[in-house]
């Protein structure tokens, strides 16, 4: 039988009181990012994670600590033995990391997690999910997440239909995603065009282009609205939900310059996953990602990591400046 909704005290308390919250996913934990400790074969680790402990878990706790820095709290969602949560403590967040049989819950996933009373990581259409069903249990709805790259549409449109149901649902859930834009196996210039017609205001912090997930944004990247200030950023969020039928916002920022790669390198090694990976349906997305990390001797792993960590720090200071609005 499924579990109701469980949000953990410290995230209800700080909805209630006003104090910023940070949603963050979990398949960049159970499916996105290696479970083994940094290796050589990865490159130099990034200074953001500790390499004693696996990718995956390390780059999480390092989201944690950036959010906490700003002053923050960190909700983490997942699915755990078929409940779904908004909080997690340390101990079960250890525990889904080394759940190797976790796999992830979007929104057209979650409810057979749920009613089988399995455990799996939510993804970005999972969490946005969760966070509207906040409001159903008498909480404040959840405003910030932060992820890496948003899902969205993939190469070979229209010839082959993929998209991601991320799109879909930041266009319903009243919630500012912070990212690095679109994953780089995506088709940006579509996925773009489809924020847009779904009604999905797109804000780019410092930047006027849509950033490439692992690379800055080009001159012929996406337009997009630049805010210099968070304030910006907020005071946009707000009027947009004060208009009827509004969903949610994404705002972008570029990787960090420290492990940025260069556009040809990334469109590169996303053109060969392309040609190598045969796989569809929901374990594509890691297994190209897999595959990019491979054919670039690491380099798009330490991307991924740095923006990751980067996004959280970001999310973490909208969140405060939000909360005292």
């Amino acid at each position: 039988m499924s579990l109701p909704l469980h949000v953990h005290s410290e995230v209800a308390e700080a909805l209630r009181s006003g104090r910023g919250v940070v949603v963050l996913e979990t398949a960049v934990l159970t499916c996105g990012l290696p479970a083994v400790p940094w290796t050589a074969a990865f490159g130099p680790c990034p200074n953001a994670i500790d390499a004693s402990l696996p990718v995956h878990l390390a780059t999480m706790r390092a989201m944690i600590e950036a959010i906490r820095a700003a002053g923050a709290v960190h909700a983490v969602t997942a699915i755990l033995s078929g409940q779904p949560r908004i909080g997690l403590s340390e101990d079960e967040l250890n525990t889904l990391a080394a759940d190797r049989s976790a796999g992830k819950a979007s929104t057209a996933t979650m409810a057979t997690a749920i009613a089988a009373g399995h455990s799996a990581g939510a993804t970005v259409s999972g969490t946005l999910g969760l966070c509207g069903a906040v409001a159903g249990i008498g909480l404040p709805q959840p405003r910030v997440f932060a992820t890496g790259g948003i899902g969205g549409v993939h190469i070979g449109w229209p010839t082959r239909v993929d998209v991601s149901a991320d799109l879909g649902e930041l266009a319903r859930q009243q919630v500012c995603v912070v990212s690095a834009g679109a994953k780089s196996i995506l088709d940006a210039a579509v996925t773009a065009e489809l924020l847009e017609s779904l009604g999905v205001p797109t804000l780019g912090y410092q930047i006027d282009r849509m950033p490439r997930f692992q690379s800055p944004p080009t001159d012929e990247s996406p337009r997009i609205h630049r805010v210099d200030e968070l304030v910006d950023a907020a005071a946009i969020a707000r009027a947009h939900w004060s208009l009827p039928d509004r969903g949610g916002l994404l705002l972008c920022q570029s990787p960090p310059e420290e492990t940025a790669m260069r556009p040809a390198d990334v469109d590169a090694a996303a053109r060969e996953a392309e040609q190598t990976v045969r796989v569809d349906g929901p374990t594509r997305t890691p297994a190209l990602l897999a595959a990019m990390a491979k054919l670039t001797d690491g380099a798009t792993l330490r991307a991924n990591v740095d923006l990751l960590v980067a996004n959280a720090r970001l999310a973490g200071n909208l969140a405060m400046v939000m909360g005292t609005q």
